[in-house]
């Protein structure tokens, strides 16, 4: 198992789960990397009475989970649980899947968008404000602190965007390094792709 892939220290201040439905987006880079297999998910929703598509980064480390999504098609409905991660070579968010099903597209399902997780406040100084179609927000960090399969520390910086007024002035009275527990939903942003956490609550 690649080193990059390990699981969370088990710790209720790094708390890390990710339960995500969406359709499978092959990406033309996919066979050109023999530590995980990256695909992009999908995602679906109706925002402001508007179609929103979030395509949503996801490596596959474990082998057999590898072999399972490759079998699959193009726009296949699955559902994935996993855990966040910064890559550390450019810092951006994936979605590091535990399990992977795929799911009856001809069934009523509910879309699923859910993410939780737990660390310490990490300030971003550089560009900690910004501005959408659906707002103003703040952005940070949840920084979690914990170990890889060989005993060497591992660090993951997962970005946040804060867009409620009264979650953006609760996240204004945080310090930095101070604990932290989020919920939301995972997107990605329309300008650059990059993924963040929309926070729910705080």
């Amino acid at each position: 198992m690649n080193h990059e892939f390990s699981g969370l220290d088990n710790q209720a201040q790094n708390k890390n789960f990710v339960r995500i439905s969406g359709l499978v987006h092959f990406l033309s880079n996919s066979k050109n990397n023999h530590k995980y297999f990256p695909f992009a998910l999908r995602h679906e929703n109706i925002y402001n009475n508007m179609l929103r598509k979030d395509f949503l980064n996801v490596r596959v480390f474990p082998e057999d989970l590898q072999e399972k999504i490759k079998a699959m098609n193009e726009n296949d409905f699955v559902e994935l649980t996993g855990v966040l991660r910064s890559s550390r070579g450019s810092g951006e968010l994936y979605l590091a899947a535990l399990e992977i099903n795929k799911l009856d597209k001809s069934e009523n399902l509910q879309l699923e968008n859910q993410v939780e997780l737990s660390g310490f406040v990490h300030v971003i100084k550089a560009q900690s404000e910004g501005e959408t179609g659906t707002g103003k927000y703040t952005r940070f960090a949840v920084r979690q602190e914990n170990h890889e399969l060989d005993g060497q520390p591992r660090k993951d910086f997962l970005v946040v965007r804060v867009y409620d007024e009264a979650l953006r002035a609760k996240l204004a009275t945080k310090s930095d390094s101070e604990p932290v527990s989020v919920t939301g939903t995972l997107r990605s942003s329309r300008g650059s792709g990059v993924n963040y956490v929309r926070c729910v609550s705080l």
